[in-house]
C-alpha cells in the first residue's frame, strides 16, 4: 500500500528501477493515453534518446510493438533489455524478458495478455540475479486458509504462497477476494472448515485440481468423503514447518511421472543452503534473505 505499481511490481520482478551506476532516472508513461488535437503527450523522442533511464509502461501489452517502433526510432539501443510482467506479485506472476527489439515477438509467442506492465532499461538484466519472488519453494501456490492465519500463515506466505484468509461464514468481500485468480489448494484444520469451504466448490476459481491440505486426520476424512479429487493428509506434520515439507514433497513427486515417484535418487532432492534464512531454505542463494525485500529495490540497491 502507498507504492505504485509501476515500481513494486518490478520489484517483485527482481528488477531495481534505479542503479547509480546504469539508470538514474525514471520515466512512467501511461500508453494508452488520451490524444489530444496537438497530438500525442508521450515524448517517445524523449525517452528513447536518454540510455540511462528506466521506462515503465502502464497498460502497454496491445500498443507494445507501436511503443518499441518508436523507441528504436528515437535512437534506443535495439539490445536495451527489457521485460513484461504479468499480474505481477501475484500467485499468477509471468515475466517474459528479452531485449527491447525483440520483446513484442517474445511477449506474442509467450501469449501474455493483460494485465502487464513492462520495463525497459539497463536495470533489467539485473531480474534474473535478484528474483527472489519465482525462486520460493510454494511459488505459484494460491491457498485459502480460514482466519486466524496465526504463525502456520505467515511460514506459508514466507515460502511463497499467495494466502487468501476468509472468516466463516464466509462473506461477499472474502467471495470476491477468492475469485480474483484460480486458487490452487485449501489448508483445513478440522472437519467443520471443509464443511463451510465444500460449499464454495462451484465458484469459477475453483478447479478440478483444487487440493485439500489437511492438518488433521478428521479433516482428511472428511473431505474424503465429500469427494474433493486430492486429498493430502498431513495429520502426522510437526507444525508450520513440517507443514510446509510435506506440501513442497508432494509437489515435487505430483511433478513425476507416476513410476518414478518412488524411486527418487539422493541428487534428485532439492539442494539446500546450509544457512539460515526467512523462508527455511533459500534454495542455495545464502543472501535470500536479504533480498527477500521489495524496499530493497525500491531503493535502487543494487547499486
Amino acid at each position: 500500500p502507498g507504492v505504485t505499481a509501476g515500481i513494486s511490481v518490478p520489484a517483485y520482478a527482481g528488477i531495481p528501477v534505479t542503479h547509480r551506476r546504469q539508470a538514474v532516472r525514471v520515466t512512467m508513461v501511461t500508453v494508452h493515453e488520451a490524444i489530444k488535437s496537438g497530438g500525442p503527450q508521450v515524448r517517445w523522442d524523449l525517452i528513447g534518446s536518454d540510455p540511462h533511464a528506466t521506462v515503465l509502461g502502464y497498460m502497454g501489452v496491445t500498443a507494445l510493438p507501436n511503443v518499441v517502433h518508436e523507441l528504436l526510432a528515437s535512437g534506443l539501443d535495439p539490445k536495451t533489455p527489457a521485460a513484461l510482467i504479468h499480474r505481477g506479485s501475484t500467485s499468477a506472476q509471468r515475466v517474459v524478458r528479452s531485449t527491447v527489439s525483440e520483446l513484442p515477438e517474445a511477449v506474442r509467442k509467450a501469449d501474455v495478455g493483460p494485465p502487464a506492465r513492462f520495463v525497459i532499461g539497463p536495470t533489467v538484466r539485473h531480474a534474473e540475479e535478484l528474483d527472489w519472488f519465482t525462486t520460493r519453494p510454494l511459488f505459484g501456490e494460491r491457498m485459502v486458509l480460514v482466519a486466524p492465519q496465526g504463525a502456520l500463515g505467515e511460514q506459508l506466505e514466507l515460502s511463497g504462497v499467495e494466502l487468501v484468509p476468509v472468516p466463516l461464514p464466509l462473506t461477499t468481500a472474502a467471495r470476491l477476494a477468492l475469485s480474483a485468480l484460480p486458487l490452487t489448494g485449501c489448508l483445513l484444520r478440522d472437519a467443520d472448515e471443509v464443511e463451510a469451504l465444500d460449499e464454495e466448490r462451484d465458484g469459477t476459481e475453483w478447479g478440478s485440481d483444487v487440493v485439500a491440505w489437511c492438518t488433521s486426520a478428521a479433516a482428511a476424512d472428511r473431505a474424503r468423503a465429500l469427494g474433493w479429487p486430492t486429498v493430502v493428509d498431513m495429520s502426522d506434520a510437526d507444525g508450520p514447518t513440517g507443514i510446509i515439507a510435506a506440501m513442497r514433497k508432494h509437489r515435487r513427486s505430483a511433478r513425476l511421472p507416476p513410476e518414478q515417484r518412488a524411486r527418487r535418487k539422493p541428487w534428485q532432492r532439492d539442494l539446500r543452503c546450509q544457512l539460515p534464512c526467512s523462508a527455511g531454505n533459500c534454495g542455495g542463494k545464502v543472501l535470500h534473505s536479504f533480498f527477500d525485500l521489495p524496499f530493497f529495490f525500491l531503493l535502487g540497491g543494487t547499486g
